[in-house]
């Protein structure tokens, strides 16, 4: 799996909202894309997308903007990649055949692997929470690497 631009940004722009001290005063698009250098125009289209999820709540006028709708210890970066990317699969190859109805040679095998690597991201990617990262960015808690580079 890669994750989008999408993915990234609306990761990012969620991480600086959690990142704030006072979450119940709404974030300007404008002030969220200055603090996280993100295309304004494109992190409304993503904002607009995280809304839909749930994931962020909407003030208009004076003073309005953005903020988190849940706390950030709620939020998951799967939850996040999956409001802008969709569902988090290793590939669009369907679901693995049921009782051995297998078409093709190996392809009943190779299905099984895709949806379990799928699986595995998205256990993976829901392990961090917004709150995970807020305290990694602050310095207070080591960043968490599963794998070496």
């Amino acid at each position: 799996m890669r994750v989008s631009t999408r993915g990234d940004y609306a990761s990012r722009a969620l991480l600086s909202l959690a990142l704030r001290l006072d979450h119940a005063v709404p974030v300007s698009v404008r002030d969220l894309a200055e603090r996280t250098g993100l295309p304004q125009p494109y992190l409304e289209q993503i904002l607009l997308s995280l809304k839909g999820a749930g994931l962020v709540r909407s003030k208009r006028g004076v003073g309005g903007g953005y903020v988190l709708a849940r706390p950030a210890e709620e939020v998951t970066l799967a939850e996040i990649v999956a409001a802008v990317d969709g569902p988090i699969v290793a590939g669009d190859f369907g679901e693995p055949h049921k009782d051995g109805a297998c078409d093709h040679e190996g392809q009943c095998v190779l299905l099984g692997v895709w949806a379990d690597v799928g699986n595995h991201m998205r256990e993976h990617l829901s392990s961090f929470t917004l709150a995970d990262m807020v305290l990694q960015a602050r310095g207070i808690k080591p960043v968490a690497r599963t794998h070496s580079a």
